[in-house]
């Protein structure tokens, strides 16, 4: 687009569109290239200008306040932005006056982490068709404690790929269930994939996966209760 035209549009904008260009163009070098390549891969999908627009509010703040190390380009996108959001810099800019600013964004990438890292969880039609079931099956399934679904609001429900084994759900994975029904979803989660005690270290998915179902049973059933010394 040649200059004139641009110049034409940035005097057609908004207040508010005004007050956006000039923060961008108040940013580092380094953070208008970031966004230029953004917003080329995303012009042509459809998406809300406030969510957009706090994005660029967030990144043109923080960008004046933390030094990006280069070493954070081989993380994933959500640990680059949860690292550089929870510095001191970023959260003194960004939340003054809340303490757990920091422990709620890295229990976002926790969270991202136990439900992503065996693989890209299912959806409740995948699951359906995995099990020769229908979606509706599914959510019954899952109701009565059957299965484990994560919920994400509007994106529905996203099952941990690692509960399925061969077409079928997991030997044991139903029982250790019934002893976990009292907890959320992601607690439930995290207990399958965090070292026990009881199984010397071992995650109750790996013991599952060796066919040591009686022993995980006993763990899901003394969860959260202290060991006696």
């Amino acid at each position: 687009m040649k200059t004139n035209a641009i110049l034409k549009k940035v005097n057609q904008a908004t207040l508010e569109q005004q007050h956006l260009i000039a923060l961008i163009l108040d940013a580092p070098q380094s953070f208008q290239e970031g966004l230029s390549e953004t917003l080329s891969q995303i012009k042509k999908k459809k998406t809300t200008m406030p969510f957009l627009q706090a994005i660029v509010d967030v990144g043109v703040e923080v960008s004046k306040e933390v030094s990006i190390s280069p070493e954070l380009s081989k993380k994933t996108p959500l640990e680059r932005i949860v690292e550089v959001l929870t510095t001191p810099e970023a959260l003194s800019t960004l939340a003054p006056d809340d303490p757990l600013a920091a422990a709620r964004l890295k229990g976002v990438m926790v969270k991202s982490q136990l439900l992503y890292e065996d693989g890209q969880p299912l959806t409740s039609e995948q699951v359906g068709s995995l099990l020769g079931i229908t979606r509706q099956a599914v959510d019954k399934r899952r109701k009565k404690g059957q299965l484990l679904g994560i919920t994400l609001g509007r994106r529905g429900y996203l099952y941990p790929v690692w509960q399925f084994d061969k077409g079928q759900v997991l030997s044991g994975f139903e029982q250790v269930l019934t002893e976990l029904r009292e907890y959320d979803p992601w607690t439930k989660l995290m207990f399958f994939k965090t070292g026990d005690i009881r199984l010397d270290g071992d995650t109750p998915l790996q013991r599952l996966g060796a066919g040591d179902v009686e022993q995980v049973v006993l763990a899901a059933s003394c969860y959260g209760k202290q060991l006696a010394s």
